[in-house]
């Protein structure tokens, strides 16, 4: 029975379209399409494929910006939530960005500075690869499953899954 309520309160919530921080659903703290993750209120778009200014607008219409990872916790958090979901093996838009300021690399949602090196950018030595290194043509930045989850710069006219956290009105 309570199974049953509780499945009501999450059917008349997504029906209803609840998106505003004030108006939660049952005992989540996230607002409706977003899932709690470490400290951030998040959603994973993978059905939905999408260039990175597409996906910025589309995390804007539901009070959301592309992803920012702060600390080395936090992309390690995402990571773990990729797993379980079963989608850690896609590439996804996240809110790092070097457009206009080249080789400077900084997060959309507050301009704070993007740390550089390990354990966020992609390093292989063998051959050796220091990420980023696309210049002036990858401007945006993604998590590469190709490196296990890694930051990597890429060019923001792919269609790419994508990241979201909730930032609110």
């Amino acid at each position: 029975m309570k199974k049953c309520l509780w499945g009501l309160v999450f059917l008349a919530c997504a029906l209803l379209g609840v998106r505003s921080q004030s108006k939660y659903c049952g005992n989540e703290k996230c607002p409706t399409f977003y899932k709690q993750v470490g400290s951030n209120c998040v959603y994973v778009s993978t059905k939905t494929k999408l260039n990175w200014q597409e996906a910025r607008e589309t995390c804007h219409s539901i009070d959301g910006e592309l992803l920012t990872l702060p600390d080395a916790n936090s992309l390690r958090e995402i990571m773990l939530h990729l797993q379980v979901l079963g989608v850690s093996k896609e590439f996804f838009w996240i809110g790092a960005y070097d457009m206009g300021h080249e080789g400077t690399w900084r997060w959309i949602k507050d301009k704070s500075d993007v740390s550089m090196g390990s354990p966020f950018w992609v390093y292989s030595s063998y051959p050796i690869v220091y990420e980023p290194t696309g210049q002036e043509k990858q401007n945006c930045g993604v998590l590469d499953r190709n490196y296990g989850g890694h930051m990597n710069d890429g060019d923001c006219q792919l269609d790419l899954c994508f990241i979201c956290e909730y930032v609110g009105k």
